[in-house]
């Protein structure tokens, strides 16, 4: 306990003040990343053996359901067919209860396939209240006439302030890079 409390104490006593312990920072760091290559190398690998036993056990699933959907479908079509037997015998029969579930009958509305360009041609000239038009900003074009005072952007000609625009100015972005 006394040891990890002295590590943990040196950690945060240690400070980079020199271009030689930058130097040995990066280096320190380039042997971690390789390090970290080595383990995903090692995972991957493992990974792959694994794989293979999930494909063997996804494609025995596969074929076992296949062959019990196809009696479910086998059903399905001699239940339907007596379905339509009854309702030969009662053209009103929307449902037939059974112990086991029920064979049922429900009016679908009509499904409607468009060609959305002739529809369109068409809807512009007689349907107008039909057609929907969506505006949308050129933000690339609006920063090329726009400048930055403040939080706010205002046009380059006239000094107008842009209403709905916050700029928020971020902080540099910091990046260590390391030769590998």
């Amino acid at each position: 306990m006394a040891k990890k409390l002295n590590q943990k104490q040196k950690k945060e006593n240690f400070i980079i003040d020199n271009d030689s312990k930058a130097n040995w920072a990066l280096r320190k760091i380039r042997h971690m990343k390789e390090k970290q290559n080595k383990n995903k190398e090692l995972a991957k690998s493992q990974i792959e053996k694994i794989q293979e036993e999930i494909d063997e056990i996804e494609h025995w699933l596969e074929k076992e359901n296949e062959k019990i959907q196809n009696n479910i479908d086998f059903m399905k079509s001699k239940l339907k067919n007596y379905a339509y037997d009854l309702k030969d015998d009662n053209p009103d029969l929307k449902t037939h209860n059974l112990p086991f579930g029920a064979l049922k009958f429900r009016k679908r509305r009509a499904k409607w396939n468009y060609d959305d360009d002739k529809l369109l041609e068409f809807a512009e000239s007689n349907l107008q209240e039909a057609v929907k038009i969506k505006k949308k900003v050129d933000k690339r074009k609006l920063k090329k006439k726009a400048e930055v005072v403040g939080e706010k952007a205002v046009l380059e000609d006239t000094g107008e302030v842009i209403d709905g625009i916050k700029v928020v100015q971020r902080p540099e972005k910091f990046k260590v890079d390391v030769d590998i």
